[in-house]
């Protein structure tokens, strides 16, 4: 074990010489364009999107990861606008790709292992979106007509009369179906599917050759969690809830 860290640990250190030897020239030979600072940059640079590249000053000279095969690095994903606004039509109904800004609709399908997150994530307008269905699933469970049943052969049945109220009489329901039994991460991987929002969230699997064994499920639960945040961020509780009831969770249920 200590013997291939020191072997990994050597061949860092040479491909950082190598980067370093390729970068050094000596001051009087270097050109002017190599003394050019960031407020020299084109402005085509400056003019792109912020979800369409890189920042220029999170990009090192080098990779320190070290790639046995690098076919299994190659992975693309989705860069057509309207193919996006196609999805989120889909999954928000119709006129669902002008509810969001092109930011937002970006980051909402940027997982954290596109471009070592360097763009972006979706992890907190997924936790936020996951909130906003776990309430309003439970808030359907609770309204639904009762499903629960006492306890059959119950020697005390003629001694007592237990406590009802019409108001409560339902949380007993949650005692049987929770939301977890819904919202769960193999419907919403093939509610992903079926709209086609899989097709358009950027991630990049750990093993390409298993797609499943690499997250998949969760990544596409977490990509519906984000819009129906994303929602929340943008328009207000109110709509995204109405999505997640109508769009989402109604689908679900069928």
């Amino acid at each position: 074990m200590a013997s291939t860290t020191s072997r990994s640990a050597a061949r860092l250190v040479r491909q950082a010489i190598r980067s370093c030897r390729t970068q050094s020239v000596a001051p009087s030979y270097r050109s002017a364009s190599s003394f050019s600072t960031s407020t020299t940059r084109p402005e085509q640079l400056e003019d792109r999107p912020r979800w369409a590249y890189t920042p220029e000053r999170m990009k090192a000279p080098f990779s320190p990861h070290i790639t046995k095969d690098p076919s299994r690095s190659v992975w693309h994903v989705n860069e057509d606008p309207e193919k996006l606004d196609q999805a989120l039509n889909n999954v928000l109904g119709r006129d669902g790709k002008r509810i969001l800004p092109d930011e937002l609709k970006w980051l909402a399908v940027t997982h954290k292992s596109f471009d070592q997150g360097r763009r972006g994530f979706n992890d907190r307008l997924a936790f936020l979106g996951r909130q906003i269905c776990v309430l309003e699933c439970t808030q359907f469970i609770i309204t639904s007509p009762p499903t629960y049943k006492g306890p059959e052969n119950d020697p005390f049945a003629d001694r007592r009369q237990p406590f009802e109220d019409p108001d409560l009489r339902g949380v007993n329901n949650l005692s049987e179906k929770q939301p977890n039994d819904i919202f769960n991460l193999e419907k919403l991987a093939q509610f992903a599917l079926d709209t086609g929002l899989a097709e358009v969230v950027r991630w990049k699997p750990r093993m390409p050759e298993n797609i499943k064994g690499s997250g998949f499920d969760p990544i596409m639960s977490g990509a519906v969690y984000a819009l129906i945040g994303a929602v929340a961020l943008q328009q207000g509780g109110k709509m995204a809830s109405r999505i997640a009831r109508e769009r989402v969770m109604r689908r679900l249920r069928s």
